[in-house]
């Protein structure tokens, strides 16, 4: 494991965030990571349910709704608990759900065995090509 150093100041705002969001700091940490890329990326969603294969999975026996893009390989959750929230990558929309979730465990997952594709009911995994 790495180890960051930061001042008093950036941990006082990252336990804020952390404290907020019911999260541990590293995995504030790692949200906010994934929210810069998102805000980052070309591949925003503006409005409406975008374009690509429906997904779905179910955590904590709450089914979440998801659609893939093949193109740049990301993944925009359409339910709760983040509707509208685009990831760069299928991983890190499984990771933010499970954090949102059930915040207490570690919410590391592979989002190609975490999603299942609505119309075949096989994982994300199996449509996945060379990524």
């Amino acid at each position: 494991m790495e180890v960051i150093e930061i001042d008093s100041r950036t941990f006082r705002e990252l336990t804020l965030i952390a404290k907020a969001a019911g999260l541990t700091h590293g995995q504030a940490v790692a949200f906010l990571i994934e929210e810069f890329h998102r805000a980052s990326s070309p591949a925003q969603v503006s409005q409406g349910v975008p374009d690509g294969i429906p997904v779905h999975a179910t955590y904590q026996g709450q089914r979440v709704e998801g659609v893939f893009d093949t193109a740049t390989g990301g993944l925009t959750v359409t339910s709760a608990p983040l509707p509208g929230k685009w990831f760069r990558s299928p991983s890190g929309a499984a990771k933010a759900v499970v954090a949102a979730l059930k915040p207490d465990v570690t919410p590391n997952r592979s989002g190609y065995d975490f999603w299942f594709v609505n119309s075949t009911g096989k994982t994300l995994a199996s449509i996945r090509s060379g990524r």
